[in-house]
This record gives C-alpha cells, structure tokens and sequence, in this order.
C-alpha cells in the first residue's frame, strides 16, 4: 500500500491508473481513421494487452469480486441449461407451433449467457474486445427476436386455451356421439325401408291376380246388368266397385314401381311422340274420371319428344290427379307446355289449390311423404310424386315445384 494525501490506495488501483494513462498519453486511438480502427479491432479481438485485468482495475475486496464474479457465472449456468431444456423440446416435439420463435430464444439466451462468462472472465482475461463483439452479436439477436415475437402477438393471441381445447374436444365427442347414433338410426331404417319393400313386392304379386279376378268378375257383371231389366238396379254399385278395384289397381302398380325402382330395375322404353297430343289424353282421361273440372292447356305447337311415352303418361296424370284432389270446387288448372332456350320442353300443371307449406316443400318427392296437416281426409300413400319424380331423374331431366299456401301449386318437369 501507498499513500496519496491522507488515504492508502491499493496497488491494484495504481496498475490500472498507471495503463490507461500510458494509453491516454499516447493518444492513437483517437486518431486512427475509422477503418484502421475496425482492422485494429479484429486483429486484436483476443489481446489483452491495452487493459488490464479487472482485479487490477479498481478498489476490488475477496467479497465484491467474488460476489461479481460467482453470480455472472450462476447466471451464465443458467442461462447455457435453458437453451439445452428448450433444445430438447423442439427436437421432439417438432409440431410445437412458431418453432422459429423457439430458435431465436436459443440463440438469444445462449449470447446472454456468453456476456455473463465474459464478465466473470475479465477479472483475470481482459478481452474486451471479444465482449464487445459478442455484445454486438446478442442486441442484433435482441432486436430481431422482439421483431419476430412482435409480429406472431396476433397469432399467439387466436391460440386456444385449454379450456377453448377441452370444450371443443367435449363437443366433437358429443357431434362423433351424435354422429354415430344417427348413422345407427339411418341404418335401422334403411334396414326398416328394405323389409318394407320386400313385404310390399311380395304383396303386391299376391294381390294381382286375385284384383284381376274381381274386375273381371265385374265387368261381366257391368255387361250382365246393361243387358238385363232386372239387374239395372245393380248397376251403379257394380259401377262403384269397378271403380275402387280400379283404384286399388293403381295402389298396386305404385307399390311394384316403387319396388322396381329401388332395385333398379325400372326400364324405359323411349321413342318420339307428340307431347301435346299426349296431355290432351291425359286431360279427357282426368276429367271422365272426376267429373267436369275445368283444366285448360296451354299450348300453341306440336311438341316431338324422345321418351318413354308410357311413363311420361303415367308422370302427368299423377300431376293431374294431384291438381284435381288438392282443389276446391271447380278451381280452374292449367296445364303448360312450352320450349326452353335450350332446347328442353317444360311442362307444368298449375292449381289454385290448398298449396304446400314452405318446409315441406324439399321432403315432396319422398317415399311415402303426404302433407297431413293440410289433406288428412285425402286418401293416398304418397307414392305418386315420388314415382314420378324417379321417372323424370331416369330420364335425365329435372323435376319441381313451387307453391304458397292458400294459393296454389305448380308442379313441373321437363323432357
């Protein structure tokens, strides 16, 4: 120890004070051009010859220093372990979201850590050049870590917490639950749909020849009574029974379509007619049947079609039939037949009927769909429409209709 005025000043302190003011004294730094001192700065980057060593700059105690120099070191170890645990993450667990983020925090911290080491390092190595350089290298990863963090915010924000995750895992096993037992209750219907058509194929060829029976029973009977006085009296109800075997007639051949149509083995047989003339039949055959209604057609041209004409037939007095049940009174119904632009033909019956409700109007052409809440005194098993609208898609076209309650329907299709 020395004295200086009235204090003792270590040995220590008068190394440094004696260096930086041989440095001072000699003034090259300071007027070196720039480049010389960058070119200097690399060139000496691991020389310690212009400082000194940290415990010989300053007042240091064993206490101070040792405090310095142990907590850069804890720091450094912890800042070197984090990087490893992080490492170890995103090698495994390579879906982790923003893994780039992952990267720059392993650069960031390991360059951190590097200063801390440095620093400790000093007090014996006085590299500071080196800690400069490293310094430079961690606030350029600094930045541009706050850059990237800053832009994923918005991302990191939209990320689901574990509760958003564990409702949406609840709700997808309600919707796979769900799921599953309607996929159960489609297949029990359909399971249901197949022994339906198999009791109606089966009933069907059973009551056919039986039905054939009776009508022919009756129109010798018909035949019978028109030639004898004394059975005149009989007639109108023979009359009335051809009717409803008549009736029941049809019921089975809608019942046989619809099983050929599920087995697909409905055919067609398409040659050319005249449309309107066909319409026309059908029209006389609607009005002997359900007496004098009024329906009017619309047409101003022979109208040649490609199709199956018996089928096509068989489409528009289901239209007709329709029309005329679902009318009050003698409500007037039109029957169109037009030419589109593509060459297509439309026809459309038109009543001013009982109309169909907005949310029934996509189930129409279903199996076996009736709308009962307006026609539950209307006879029928919902298979007209139905068969039709198969007839029309096996000829590759559409069919369709629009109607309003209380004012009408317009059912159509084209060919």
């Amino acid at each position: 120890m020395i004295s200086q005025g009235n204090k003792a000043l270590p040995q220590s302190h008068l190394v440094c004070d004696s260096l930086c003011r041989s440095g001072n004294r000699a003034n090259l730094h300071a007027k070196a051009s720039f480049i010389s001192q960058v070119k200097e700065f690399f060139t000496k980057i691991f020389s310690t010859s212009d400082w000194p060593a940290r415990w010989h700059c300053g007042t240091w105690s064993d206490f101070h220093g040792w405090l310095y120099i142990l907590s850069d070191l804890s720091i450094w170890a912890a800042y070197f372990a984090i990087p490893i645990l992080l490492y170890r993450i995103v090698n495994k667990r390579r879906d982790l979201p923003f893994l780039k983020i992952f990267w720059l925090f392993i650069a960031f911290i390991l360059l951190c850590g590097t200063t801390h080491l440095l620093d400790a390092m000093i007090f014996w190595w006085p590299a500071y050049r080196l800690s400069a350089l490293v310094r430079l290298a961690t606030a350029l990863v600094s930045v541009f870590t706050v850059f990237s963090l800053y832009k994923i915010i918005p991302l990191i924000n939209n990320l689901r917490t574990r509760t958003q995750l564990e409702t949406e895992i609840e709700e997808r096993k309600k919707a796979e639950q769900e799921a599953h037992h309607q996929q159960v209750l489609k297949q029990a219907a359909e399971d249901l749909m197949a022994k339906k058509d198999e009791f109606m194929s089966i009933a069907s060829h059973e009551l056919k020849t039986p039905i054939t029976s009776v009508k022919a029973s009756l129109q010798v009977l018909q035949r019978m009574a028109a030639k004898d006085e004394a059975l005149q009296k009989t007639l109108p109800f023979v009359d009335k029974a051809a009717r409803q075997v008549n009736k029941l007639t049809d019921i089975i051949h809608e019942l046989l379509d619809v099983t050929r149509i599920q087995a697909g083995k409905i055919e067609l047989h398409q040659t050319a007619f005249n449309l309107v003339e066909l319409v026309k039949e059908c029209v006389e055959q609607c009005k002997r049947e359900d007496g004098d209604q009024n329906i009017e057609i619309n047409s101003n041209e022979t109208t040649i079609v490609h199709a199956d004409r018996n089928r096509i037939e068989q489409v528009i007095t289901n239209l007709l039939t329709n029309a005329i049940k679902y009318s009050p009174g003698d409500e007037q119904i039109t029957v169109t037949i037009e030419r589109l632009d593509n060459s297509l033909v439309k026809v459309s019956v038109k009543d001013k009927g009982i109309g169909i409700p907005a949310d029934k109007i996509d189930n129409i052409f279903d199996r076996f769909y009736r709308v009962e809440n307006n026609s539950p005194h209307l006879s029928g098993l919902g298979l007209g429409l139905y068969i039709s609208s198969e007839i029309i898609k096996r000829h590759g076209r559409e069919i369709g209709v629009e109607s309003s309650p209380g004012k009408g329907s317009d059912f159509w299709f084209t060919l």
